[in-house]
């Protein structure tokens, strides 16, 4: 079954045909502001915020105006102008472009002249006196055209510093911060501008800003890409703060997302990033119609799924256990629920994510290959809200409210499965006779104690429980808090200080074997306090600097039998306790206006602590029974064994232009932690395992270049990035090892490198009706084990593909908006199948038959096509109402491909037999209806 080109070359043209599809799409629709039949019979609230969208215009007209018209045609395309003056002139309405700015007018019985008359401004005023009192008149009977504008346009009035500061002073810095107006939250990203020189800055991840200007007069435009643009006067005469309010601008929050994500991709420093809001995945079509955001990271460049159903993923050709997930700063150490079928995480309650696996910031560490970031939502400071949804097998609620009106905030979200009834109706007995089910909660809660500061706390909790008739029962938990604290120092500066705590238990009962049955209970907790500072010493300089300390406390369990009929005898796993300690410094350094330079150390040290007990081997032996020389004993949280190491991060980012750049990394981590399975996916039964005494960390570099653009004035997106990386000391199980009956676990693992390199290709439509991405990966990842003792060897020494090495992979999401209460999505996934390793043939020696198995994953399970589909379907959009409902209906597998999960072989007399293994070969229906309390919000 080996790996076939002709699956891969199909999926090529259909790439290549996509893509010409979109540029084709583009060039017509774009032109000349040509109007198409889809703004047929619209009415005029909705034509507006479908043209100010998809044209980047902007309407302003009076309270005169019947906000009820509707849009109609003559023709199957017009330009804009033309319908517009068709349309209006039967409500004795007038329309106005502004060629400079774009903006439209529309007004009642009067037209308004969007251009000064000639002559209105006198070229010398000097001579005002000696115009024609023709000339005169004709000006006067011009400016009647001109309608007086209402306060929206009135620029609002600020001063900075004092006149007795500003005395002989040419230049002033003004600062401070840009806050939303309703939730007072920092607005990312804002632009200020200063008309008057084109110069201008933006705000960072706190909503900080800082702008030199000449002393005396300036008019400045705020704008962020989702909140309505504010223009105002500024007396300058000296330094000085001036924070600035925001209103929110109801738009497609899809479009917004992913423009304002590809700024940051064209001119940050950051690779490898991948950050996205959780309302512009919400459409995306996943199964049982969740909204689940691990899964939307599998359609991301570079992310590969281990199998349908399984919980964790591979990032560009490293093992599950080099991933690490936070939420509001909480690990979660499993992030599924149902062994892979949904996520941990409650999507109503989430405000986005954001994934690295290049160029890791320097305040993350303890991991080789990705840290997912998620964050959620901070509760409504204007009033209660409430939203939820009820699915086929889960519902789920979030209700969020201020505590006290724009101080404090509250959010709580829950989320439950009904699924057994699903399971009555298969035909298998014993799943039919199966139980399943799971919960989680989480709750966020915001207090702004003054201008300064600022404390957040967190609770997240998770529960599930499967009973697999006849042969296991499993039940885990995931629970976590932190308590987090933010000052501002001067209102440029911050330190931030959290207390974290987060821990995972798992039961199991197996009864696969009657007469071998066992109970088993293990768990894991992680305690951690973590610092951050941030500096902005000036425009060319951001200094962040700060340490974390993390406690690990693993209790491996103790195996006992299920009942007296079992034959299993007790074992003592024994417990394990951890401390690493990492202090961090950073510099973000603006070199020139086309030159960033972002570095940064990390330096490691980890302790491995008693009460423990430890073997000493014979050097350079293998680490087996025979060759233990000495047993060490060790008492409560004495130094068993310390690691140190420097991790390293250095990044530049060369702007060619403002819509394009290139991009070049380097990375070095270290990881003092690992997982112990004899699967690639993780399983519910995994355990965790930290380095010790005779397990080294593993140690990880990364390389990473690219080329990042915008295109078509920001409505498209293309980058391309190629990668490098090595893993030292990768953890890999012996074969023919038992991790589970084996105390000592050095006694069932090696240790050896991992080489993977690849190439990424992104491409994204970001506005429109259409919008969605396009990305192909093209990865090869290997692993060596090599070992002057063959029990200490992998293949012979021999290079070999990793169990989760798939060179191609092609995702695709396409969203399109049919009006603006039904829209369609659908996704596209291919990859290359996962290599396996197969028996050849069976040999007999003296008498007994033996299977002949070929070399370590020589051969693939077949490729992976899947293609789903949904459609979502919103009530009534007023704005002042009680509740907004909407459905979605999905199909997930539309295609009804049997995907083949694993493949596992029978040997029965002289023949081997294979069977292939699916989790979905069927279309999988799903409906859900979803409600909000409130205003609408899309």
């Amino acid at each position: 079954m080996k790996y076939h080109q002709s699956n891969f070359r199909t999926v090529v043209k259909l790439f290549i045909f996509i893509i010409s599809l979109f540029f084709v799409t583009h060039l017509y629709s774009q032109k000349n502001y040509i109007i198409t039949k889809d703004y047929d019979n619209l009415k005029w609230s909705d034509f507006v915020t479908k043209v100010e969208q998809n044209y980047g215009l902007q309407f302003f007209y009076d309270e005169n105006v019947n906000p009820d018209l509707i849009v109609k045609f003559q023709e199957n395309s017009i330009p804009l102008v033309d319908l517009l003056q068709n349309t209006l002139k039967v409500y004795d309405l007038f329309a106005s472009i502004d060629d400079l700015s774009g903006n439209i007018f529309i007004t009642k019985n009067i037209a308004l002249k969007t251009k000064l008359p000639e002559g209105f401004i006198p070229k010398d005023t000097i001579a005002k006196e000696e115009i024609g009192k023709v000339e005169q008149e004709k000006a006067k009977e011009e400016k009647k055209d001109f309608l007086k504008t209402t306060k929206k346009f009135i620029a609002e009035n600020y001063t900075v510093g004092t006149k007795k500061q500003g005395v002989n002073k040419k230049y002033a810095t003004i600062s401070g911060y840009i806050l939303d107006s309703k939730t007072k939250e920092p607005v990312i990203g804002a632009t200020i501008l200063d008309k008057d020189n084109n110069s201008g800055t933006a705000t960072d991840k706190n909503g900080y800003y800082e702008l030199k200007v000449r002393t005396g007069k300036h008019r400045f435009e705020i704008s962020n890409i989702s909140s309505l643009k504010k223009t105002i006067d500024v007396q300058v005469f000296s330094d000085g703060k001036m924070d600035l309010f925001l209103d929110e601008k109801v738009v497609f929050l899809d479009d917004v997302i992913v423009r304002a994500e590809a700024e940051n991709k064209v001119s940050g420093t950051q690779m490898g990033i991948e950050k996205l809001k959780i309302k512009s995945v919400k459409k995306i079509p996943l199964v049982f119609g969740e909204k689940d955001v691990m899964k939307v990271a599998l359609l991301l460049p570079g992310v590969q799924s281990i199998g349908e159903g399984a919980s964790g993923f591979n990032v560009r050709g490293s093992p599950t256990d080099q991933n690490i997930f936070y939420i509001n700063n909480v690990p979660i150490y499993n992030t599924s629920h149902v062994a892979g079928f949904f996520s941990a995480f409650n999507s109503d309650a989430i405000d986005e994510f954001t994934l690295y696996k290049s160029n890791i910031p320097i305040n993350y560490g303890g991991r080789l290959s990705s840290v997912f970031d998620i964050k959620t939502k901070n509760g409504s400071q204007s009033g209660i809200k409430a939203n939820g949804g009820i699915g086929i097998i889960t519902g789920r609620l979030m209700v969020e409210g201020p505590i006290k009106k724009d101080k404090s905030s509250f959010l709580v979200g829950v989320r439950s499965t009904y699924s057994d009834w699903v399971l009555r109706m298969a035909k298998n007995e014993n799943l039919k006779n199966s139980n399943v089910n799971f919960a989680d909660a989480l709750t966020n809660f915001t207090f702004q104690l003054n201008q300064n500061n600022w404390l957040n706390i967190f609770t997240y909790f998770s529960h599930d429980k499967l009973d697999l008739a006849s042969r296991s029962k499993y039940a885990y938990q995931n629970y976590g808090a932190s308590i987090n604290w933010k000052h501002f120092f001067k209102k440029k500066h911050s330190l931030e200080l959290s207390f974290i705590h987060s821990g995972y238990n798992f039961d199991e009962e197996n009864t696969e074997i009657a007469s071998f049955s066992y109970e088993h209970r293990n768990k894991i907790s992680h305690t951690e306090l973590k610092a951050n500072a941030e500096i902005n010493y000036n425009e060319k300089h951001k200094f962040n600097a700060g340490l974390n300390a993390i406690l690990y406390n693993i209790d491996r369990g103790n195996p006992e039998p299920l009942n007296e009929e079992s034959s299993f005898k007790a074992l003592t796993l024994g417990k394990e306790k951890g401390l690493e300690i990492g202090l961090f410094v950073g510099d973000e350094f603006k070199v020139s206006e086309k030159l960033t330079v972002n570095g940064g150390a990390r330096f490691n040290i980890y302790s491995y602590l008693g009460p423990q007990k430890v073997y000493e081997y014979e050097p350079g032996l293998p680490m087996n029974e025979e060759n233990i020389i000495d047993t060490l004993n060790f008492g409560s949280n004495k130094f068993i064994k310390t690691y140190s190491g420097l991790d390293l991060r250095i990044a530049a980012n060369y702007l060619i232009n403002d819509n394009l750049s290139i991009k070049a990394s380097y990375n070095r981590l270290h990881q003092y932690i690992y997982m112990l399975s004899n699967t690639i996916a993780v399983a519910p039964n995994y355990k965790w395992k930290l380095c010790d005494y005779n397990t080294k960390p593993l140690i990880g570099d990364q390389f990473s270049a690219g080329i990042f653009s915008s295109l078509f004035g920001n409505r498209y997106e293309f980058s391309v990035e190629a990668f490098y990386k090595r893993t030292k000391n990768l953890v890999e199980i012996k074969n023919g090892a038992s991790l589970f009956l084996n105390q000592y676990a050095e006694q069932s693992i090696v240790q050896g490198d991992l080489d993977a390199y690849g190439i990424e290709f992104m491409f994204k439509k970001k506005v429109g009706k259409t919008t969605g991405w396009i990305n192909y990966t093209y990865s090869k990842t290997d692993v060596q084990v090599d070992s002057e003792f063959f029990e200490n060897q992998i293949n012979s020494g021999e290079k070999f593909p990793s169990n989760y090495d798939k060179p191609h992979s092609l995702n695709m999401v396409l969203t399109h908006d049919i009006s603006r209460q039904i829209n369609v999505s659908t996704n596209f996934v291919y990859s290359t199948g996962r290599p396996i390793t197969y028996p050849t043939s069976i040999y007999f020696l003296d008498g007994t038959q033996y299977l002949n198995y070929s070399v370590r994953n020589d051969y693939r399970i077949p490729d992976y096509i899947r293609m789903d589909m949904s459609l979502t379907i919103e009530g009534n959009l007023k704005k002042n109402k009680l509740a907004h409902g909407s459905w979605t209906i999905s199909v997930y597998n539309l295609l009804g491909r049997k995907n083949v999960y694993s493949v596992y072989f029978t040997k029965t007399d002289e023949k081997i037999n294979g069977y292939k293994i699916s989790v979905f070969g069927v279309p999988i229906f799903s409906i859900t209806y979803n409600i909000k309390l409130g205003n609408y919000e899309n």
